[in-house]
């Protein structure tokens, strides 16, 4: 299931320059930070969502990940799980976390990511999950995914 926020109007004008994609996610994760310091839920969720979901967009977009698009996509689908937490949508805050997780360990996996330094990235991301497992008092249910992380990360980085 993959969560959507932009219409298909936007989604293919954004596909047309990266450079105003670029700008666009800058500008739509400023707003949506400023919108979750005020406490403006609705607000958070539609510039959260929509820079998530362009950071999505723009790491699909790349034959080989790119560092920077793997950071952002990180950032904005944290942000966005922050939000969707305050909102009281405790699944789909988890569906957006694995979601980031599971992406960043699949390109670790992958020969091209095997060259990028990805660690910082997933232990963050594990930092996140972890979070959110204790807060919602089932951490043993999250103890196999923590365990394979360890594992992979140990396997990966040298």
């Amino acid at each position: 299931m993959t969560m959507r926020f932009l219409c298909e109007t936007h989604r293919q004008q954004l596909l047309r320059s990266q450079a105003v994609a670029e700008i666009r996610w800058d500008e739509w994760m400023e707003a949506g930070r400023e919108a979750l310091s005020q406490k403006d839920w609705r607000a958070a969720l539609k510039y959260l969502g929509s820079s998530y979901e362009l950071s999505e967009v723009l790491l699909t977009q790349c034959s080989v990940p790119d560092l920077a698009y793997l950071d952002r996509y990180m950032v904005s689908g944290h942000f966005l799980a922050e939000c969707l937490r305050h909102c009281g949508e405790l699944q789909l805050q988890r569906h957006c976390l694995l979601e980031v997780h599971y992406r960043l360990l699949a390109i670790l996996r992958s020969p091209q990511g095997q060259g990028l330094p990805l660690q910082r990235n997933i232990e963050i991301s594990l930092q996140m999950l972890t979070r959110h497992y204790d807060a919602t008092g089932e951490v043993d249910s999250f103890l196999a995914c923590r365990a394979e992380t360890q594992r992979l990360l140990q396997r990966s980085v040298h």
